[in-house]
């Protein structure tokens, strides 16, 4: 009996042991900065006039629980002609956004934000931002990583809407 009792509290201790190493949080779970760049393939009303955007942003991601991390946003993007046959004048946004980022695991995870894009020039206008998408962040020490993703934006505006496909790379430190 003392063997069977010996053998459960081992089973249970190796497993409580197991439980705090598989984690889907990034390891460590600390506050993070973020400069990506970006590429976007337009469409939508407004975005078929443009043939691809780019541009970059700063971000900071902040622990809410070891999986969840709060996310604020913003950047530049500018949207350009790219071999369309009706010329249009170059159109540049500053976008701000605020969301929230879930690890499935230490290196993939979901996005979700919300925001505004400001147009800098006269009559781009304001844009209310959408971004779902997914990303991974792998590690190159234990303070940075390269962190990839995709995401599909809908900008919406008066006049026009520019859904886009985005895509990332950048440097988390």
């Amino acid at each position: 009996m003392k063997r069977i009792v010996t053998a459960l509290l081992f089973a249970a201790a190796s497993y409580s042991t197991m439980a705090q190493t598989d984690s889907n949080a990034p390891y460590p779970v600390r506050p993070r900065l973020n400069a990506d760049l970006e590429f976007s393939i337009p469409g939508g009303e407004y975005g078929k006039q443009f043939g691809y955007g780019f541009g970059g942003s700063g971000g900071l991601d902040i622990p809410v629980t070891k999986s969840l991390y709060a996310t604020g946003a913003a950047g530049v993007m500018s949207f350009y002609q790219g071999g369309k046959e009706t010329p249009v004048e170059t159109r540049t946004y500053i976008p701000m956004k605020a969301g929230a980022k879930y690890y499935f695991s230490p290196v993939l995870y979901a996005q979700m934000e919300l925001g505004t894009g400001l147009g800098i020039q006269q009559g781009a206008g304001t844009v209310f931002i959408m971004t779902p998408g997914v990303g991974a962040s792998w590690r190159l020490t234990g303070r940075s990583a390269i962190n990839t993703g995709i995401r599909f934006e809908s900008w919406t505006r008066e006049g026009g809407n520019i859904s886009q496909l985005t895509f990332k790379v950048g440097y988390q430190f």
